[in-house]
């Protein structure tokens, strides 16, 4: 019942960020950069990241069969610890590449994204939301 209920609640977190990468990439891409300026709100969104990894991590070991929100879950933490750690030339550097990505590819991240994000929801309810 609660590892449906935090399925639930990260499908719906990932639907929303992914909806935002699909229809105003060019946005997206702003308060990307904007977050990551600050150091308060990159930390917080680090944190956040983090959170999410590890729900979905420790959720997913419940079940045998759940690789997928495992790795999912193992990159969140991964990806929200390298954000914490790197050094400020480098995430400028990683943010300017981030920019010149073709709106396409944020697009198309957008839809992985909710792909993963629906399917988490089904998994969510599968347990028992």
């Amino acid at each position: 019942m609660v590892t449906g209920l935090i399925f639930g609640l990260n499908s719906l977190i990932l639907m929303l960020l992914g909806l935002a990468m699909l229809i105003v990439p060019s946005e997206w891409g702003a308060w990307i950069r904007r977050t990551m300026k600050e150091p308060l709100s990159r930390f917080l969104l680090a944190q956040a990241m983090v959170l999410c990894g590890l729900l979905l991590l420790l959720g997913g070991l419940t079940d045998p069969g759940y690789w997928l929100w495992v790795a999912i879950g193992a990159l969140m933490i991964v990806k929200g610890m390298a954000w914490l750690g790197l050094s400020a030339s480098l995430r400028d550097r990683l943010l300017s590449w981030h920019e010149r990505y073709p709106i396409w590819t944020h697009r198309l991240g957008g839809v992985v994204m909710m792909a993963l994000a629906t399917l988490l929801g089904i998994d969510a309810v599968r347990r028992g939301l």
